[in-house]
């Protein structure tokens, strides 16, 4: 597995042309304009070179480079690719030797940004990602064994304080996936739940369902299966699913709604 730094160099390279720019963009434009290295040239024949930096320099010779970080990092990018077309085009020793100097260089300052963007995040853990949402594997375990203490809770809460209502046709697939789901996930749970029958037909794990006679339509139900969750203290009912989902899924959901579900908003 990566470590933290060659993941952070992989994430942050492309952000990093603008910080050496100048360093990049002044040296070649040196190399151009006195002639000292052939790799910023296009072509190898000396008469072509010498046009070419006298045309430069009647364009480009008293321009000052701009300050702004994105025509910083366009400039950048046109130089790198300048170099890396000239050396798969002219593959001799002083091209390939230019660009590899270049990547080089990008190189360098992608590992000071990543030396100070990791002690950054030391001084200042309020700028953490990872700490919110761990990437490590010992981490990220703490993380989920805490995410299922809080799906605990809020389940926990819903068997207490509230129900299910479970909409289904007999005859649909989905319907008959999710309802060895759901059965289980009620028993574990000691969660009530008012099956509903939308087509007449009964499921074999809730043989004592009810008809639908209008709760569908006071529910909007438009997708099978579909479950809410029901607080009887507030009257107020608040969708988990519509379609078949997994536990996991059906876990994480109650938890969303467990805020509200308990406050009655």
């Amino acid at each position: 597995m990566l470590g933290k730094k060659p993941i952070l160099l992989l994430l942050i390279l492309a952000s990093l042309f603008g910080f050496i720019l100048l360093f990049c963009i002044q040296n070649a434009y040196a190399q151009f304009y006195d002639g000292h290295s052939e790799g910023w040239h296009w072509y190898e024949n000396p008469k072509e070179e010498t046009k070419e930096i006298e045309e430069s320099k009647g364009i480009k010779k008293n321009e000052v480079i701009s300050n702004d970080p994105i025509e910083q990092m366009k400039a950048l990018r046109i130089t790198l690719e300048r170099s890396l077309n000239k050396a798969i085009l002219y593959p001799t020793d002083t091209n390939v030797k230019n660009y590899i100097s270049l990547q080089n260089r990008l190189g360098n300052q992608a590992s000071l940004f990543a030396d100070v963007w990791q002690r950054v995040l030391l001084e200042n853990p309020d700028l953490n990602y990872s700490l919110i949402h761990p990437t490590n594997n010992l981490a990220k375990q703490v993380d989920l064994d805490l995410q299922h203490k809080k799906e605990e809770v809020a389940i926990e809460k819903l068997a207490k304080e509230g129900g299910l209502f479970f909409f289904y046709s007999s005859s649909c697939a989905y319907c008959r996936k999710f309802a060895p789901i759901l059965k289980n996930f009620s028993k574990n749970y000691n969660i009530s739940i008012l099956p509903i029958s939308l087509d007449g037909g009964f499921l074999p794990e809730f043989p004592n369902s009810k008809i639908d006679k209008g709760q569908a339509a006071k529910f909007n139900v438009t997708v099978e299966p579909s479950l809410f969750a029901v607080n009887p203290y507030t009257g107020k009912a608040y969708p988990i699913s519509q379609g078949l989902i997994s536990e996991y899924d059906l876990r994480k959901r109650i938890l969303d709604i467990s805020q509200n579900f308990m406050s009655g908003t």
